[in-house]
């Protein structure tokens, strides 16, 4: 729900609140006539606030989820890099130490993904 509909729902209850009064014969004063439009606008920034925090909800889970799968696709991305180091190495196309450079490198990002992985892991089990 975007601010303008928030926004256009409010204004629009806001000039609804002469309907919604409480109108009584002449003579017969309603002291709650002067609460009723403050009722109407709390309950209806109440209704507003709480729409805009699930939305904020929603977006910060999506954003949440779209990181953890980049993560995974990057843990697999170096596994499967390895997995060509090491067929480089069987095969004679690349040198000992220079597989051996790489893989510290790629162990090493390995590494660092995996531990990125398990702290939203944490995270996501204690909520904040």
């Amino acid at each position: 729900m975007s601010r303008r509909t928030i926004f256009t729902l409010i204004s629009g209850l806001t000039l609804a609140v002469p309907a919604f009064s409480q109108t009584r014969p002449v003579g017969v004063p309603n002291p709650m006539a002067a609460h009723t439009p403050f009722v109407i606008l709390i309950t209806a920034a109440f209704l507003a606030w709480a729409a805009s925090f699930s939305v904020q909800m929603m977006k910060e889970r999506d954003t949440q989820r779209k990181g953890r799968e980049a993560l995974l696709h990057r843990k697999e991305s170096v596994l499967d890099q390895i997995t060509k180091l090491e067929m480089d190495l069987e095969s004679g196309t690349i040198s000992e130490g220079q597989y051996k450079r790489r893989m510290k490198e790629m162990r090493g990002q390995l590494t660092r993904v995996i531990a990125k992985l398990q702290l939203k892991k944490v995270q996501k089990q204690k909520p904040a």
